[in-house]
């Protein structure tokens, strides 16, 4: 009798026990354009620092990939049927209005500085002396549902748009085969592609910059307002206590492009962006944190009355 009444007092309080924890954590899907495990490095390591800054205040939440790559015009559909919950990609106001953005700079602007990717029998026709007129009037290529591609047709670039293709393959065929002159990159990203590729006959041309205000945001569905305000908060976090930074330094594409713009003096061709109604003030967040977080702050209180 006595181990009868034990064994039940065992059991009962294993059930209550199992009824008082939580079933299961919460769950962060993110989508990506491609498979494999260099591919938004950085972004995916930010992501999920945010998150577990935000442990305390929030709980635990599990954060996996998508099991498929896809489009960015697919990922912002995936988002809003809920099939995944955040993505990341350069801003532009019809992509805010669809989805919930989380108004942090990742790429601290650099996005918006862009070096040409060309054959290398092309130099030639980029001398420092060329005007950006010149430079319009040769063929680009840009992802057709990118906002790059909109930003130089309002600056009245030829545009070849270009469909979605592991690591951006048919660009660089493009290139390659003289179909179009030049792909502007952004430098944070052109020596990851160059890495990749390794095709003995592209190189970063040397002489020609574009630049534009350009952001890459975390974006989230429009189901999980709650999982905006997370990142919101993970974001101030990790920048005001040196995280952030270092998972930037840490990022070998990262170093390349500072050196990029350090050591290679370059013609600056400023454009204007359309797609975008704002432009960030300090948007470099290691050079001015304190007015970056400052910014961000009235961008929230912005977004929330």
């Amino acid at each position: 009798m006595i181990t009868y009444v034990h064994m039940n007092r065992t059991f009962i309080i294993g059930v209550l026990m199992l009824l008082s924890a939580p079933l299961y954590s919460e769950t962060l899907t993110y989508t990506t354009s491609f498979a494999g495990s260099e591919y938004g490095k950085y972004h995916i390591a930010v992501l999920r620092a945010a998150i577990a800054e935000t442990q305390d205040t929030h709980g635990e939440m599990q954060v996996r990939r998508h099991v498929l790559p896809m489009t960015q015009s697919r990922q912002v559909v995936t988002l809003l049927k809920g099939q995944g919950d955040v993505m990341w990609s350069v801003t532009s106001d019809a992509l805010e209005q669809r989805l919930l953005p989380v108004r942090f700079p990742l790429l601290q602007g650099f996005g918006g500085y862009r070096v040409f990717v060309i054959h290398k029998n092309m130099q030639p026709f980029f001398q420092p002396t060329q005007s950006l007129a010149h430079i319009r009037n040769l063929v680009s290529v840009q992802g057709e549902d990118w906002p790059d591609f909109a930003i130089l047709k309002d600056n009245q670039f030829k545009v070849a748009g270009s469909g979605w293709t592991n690591w951006y393959t048919t660009m660089y065929k493009s290139l390659e085969r003289g179909m179009v002159d030049y792909f502007p990159r952004n430098i944070v990203e052109v020596h990851r592609d160059m890495e990749y590729h390794k095709n003995p006959h592209l190189v970063i041309e040397q002489n020609h910059m574009l630049v534009y205000p350009s952001y890459e945001f975390f974006f989230v569905s429009p189901a999980r307002p709650e999982l905006q305000k997370r990142l919101e908060e993970g974001m101030v976090r990790l920048l005001e206590n040196g995280k952030l930074s270092e998972l930037f330094r840490q990022n070998s594409e990262h170093r390349k492009a500072l050196k990029l713009l350090d050591d290679s003096p370059r013609v600056i061709h400023r454009l204007h962006n359309n797609v975008l109604s704002y432009s960030l003030k300090y948007p470099n967040w290691e050079a001015t944190p304190q007015q970056s977080l400052d910014e961000f702050r009235r961008l929230q209180q912005h977004a929330g009355l």
